[in-house]
């Protein structure tokens, strides 16, 4: 696993002093980092106004017009998993980084020792995020998304159909294979060629599984038990 990392930081020299940082934490832990230096919120609202783009954002608090603490409020409005980290020569904003959700304080000039608790407070909870995720190959590329964001998978002729709350993907692979990447107690089947997520489940009669987007899936007669005991299992335990 690669540790996207983002650097919000406005002075260049403090920019490189964090990142020669991270990357010896990188070399002594052994993990897998990229270091992106963003010179201002701006910047990053601009280029990076996605959710996860980045793993963990780096904001010095003090930059020119919208600073760190402004910056990371608007951030939240779109990326709740993101863990943040605030740079800063006084501890002014303490508290308001916690009601962000701010994961450290690290007050300049930072200690080696200080950012390497940091990382692995970072690590820990990127890790435990990670589960929820799947990554496959669509069009040369890796796609990573939630499991929790899959509405259902689907065989489509001679291709593989997802479709999940933002997108639909079609691409070569089993459904076998893709059942080894879902979790079988949210994900069940409704026939041998459909896999739907019970988070989306709004009724299943013995002919049809209804989602609360409006599909419905058709219930072949020997998955309704299964897929039926399942969602009740999902939702009452």
């Amino acid at each position: 696993m690669r540790i996207r990392i983002a650097v919000v930081e406005d002075e260049t020299d403090q920019y490189e002093y964090v990142k020669k940082l991270l990357l010896q934490w990188s070399e002594q832990s052994g993990e897998s980092v990229t270091v992106t230096h963003v010179t201002c919120a701006e910047e990053y609202l601009i280029s990076y106004n996605q959710p996860d783009t980045f793993d963990i954002l780096f904001l010095d608090v003090y930059m020119k017009q919208m600073n760190g603490m402004e910056l990371a409020k608007e951030i939240r409005n779109y990326d709740r998993e993101v863990q943040m980290v605030f740079l800063t020569g006084v501890s002014d904003y303490v508290f308001d980084g916690y009601e962000i959700g701010a994961v450290r304080y690290l007050l300049k000039p930072i200690l080696q020792d200080k950012l390497v608790e940091t990382m692995s407070v970072c690590l820990e909870k990127i890790k435990q995020k990670s589960d929820d995720y799947i990554s496959f190959k669509y069009q040369g590329e890796i796609i990573r998304l939630l499991r929790s964001d899959i509405y259902y998978v689907e065989v489509y002729g001679h291709y593989l159909r997802m479709v999940t709350k933002s997108e639909t993907y079609e691409w070569k692979d089993s459904l076998q294979n893709m059942r080894g990447k879902l979790d079988t107690r949210r994900f069940v089947e409704a026939n041998r060629s459909s896999i739907v997520n019970l988070e989306y489940v709004d009724k299943i009669t013995r002919e049809e599984c209804m989602l609360e987007n409006g599909t419905c899936i058709h219930v072949s007669k020997g998955a309704y038990k299964g897929l039926n005991e399942a969602f009740m299992t999902f939702y009452v335990g």
